[in-house]
């Protein structure tokens, strides 16, 4: 019974965050750029938007989506590490949240990187990504990443940027502070000292980062407070 509850949750927590449609055939569409937006490191441009150095002017989506969402004084920050690694080795990239202990109940969030990384994947068929859970996430419900392989959005074709993404859910709001998960990036064997990746969010309108009661208040917080990483050949 908890195995099928699991899988049921797990299911509606991707088909809410859109990630079932990322491994789907990809419909022509001339609106592509009102959905989307990526976001790499940088300084912040304000506390409207996220810390990062856009690669698309879809960032403005989520100051659209959001206008009319009061603003908080407080709430979850995400950010992702800045590591290192030599040529050909694995590059450990954590993404983690603070400012939400005990109140988050639900994610889906993409991540982009240089496509001259490799994503660690479990298999070749279904691009399961592999991870290491943190501590914000000990006692979820389920949890589900994929390295996006298929049918890419235009924009990170442009950009030349591949992303994975992930989603998890709790029973309760017992989303923690701290790593949320921890992925796994290859160098390329002839990646030259002191080359630095940047590795980023990607906005679709379909991620959240919620709270039990959806306060959207909560979630355009969590999207305005994102901090990229590095990977740093040494």
């Amino acid at each position: 019974m908890k195995h099928k509850f699991t899988a049921a949750v797990m299911a509606a927590a991707m088909a809410a965050a859109g990630l079932t449609g990322c491994m789907e055939k990809k419909q022509p569409s001339s609106s592509n750029k009102s959905t989307e937006t990526a976001v790499t490191t940088s300084a912040a441009e304000n506390n409207s938007t996220p810390k990062g150095e856009f690669i698309s002017e879809s960032m403005e989506l989520i100051k659209l989506k959001y206008a009319d969402v009061p603003d908080l004084e407080s709430g979850p920050e995400l950010k992702i590490s800045d590591t290192s690694a030599k040529p050909g080795e694995i590059a450990k990239v954590t993404v983690s949240v603070t400012g939400a202990k005990d109140k988050w109940g639900m994610c889906g969030i993409h991540v982009t990187y240089p496509e001259e990384l490799e994503c660690q994947v479990e298999d070749e068929v279904e691009y399961n990504a592999k991870y290491e859970m943190g501590k914000a996430i000990a006692g979820n419900s389920g949890f589900v990443a994929m390295d996006w392989r298929k049918n890419l959005d235009d924009e990170l074709v442009s950009a030349h940027r591949q992303s994975f993404f992930f989603t998890t859910m709790f029973t309760e709001p017992h989303g923690g502070d701290g790593d949320i998960a921890t992925f796994f990036l290859k160098v390329p064997d002839d990646a030259q000292p002191g080359t630095v990746y940047n590795i980023g969010f990607y906005y679709k309108d379909s991620d959240m980062f919620r709270d039990l009661e959806g306060d959207l208040a909560f979630e355009k917080y969590a999207f305005t407070h994102m901090t990229g990483g590095t990977i740093t050949v040494r």
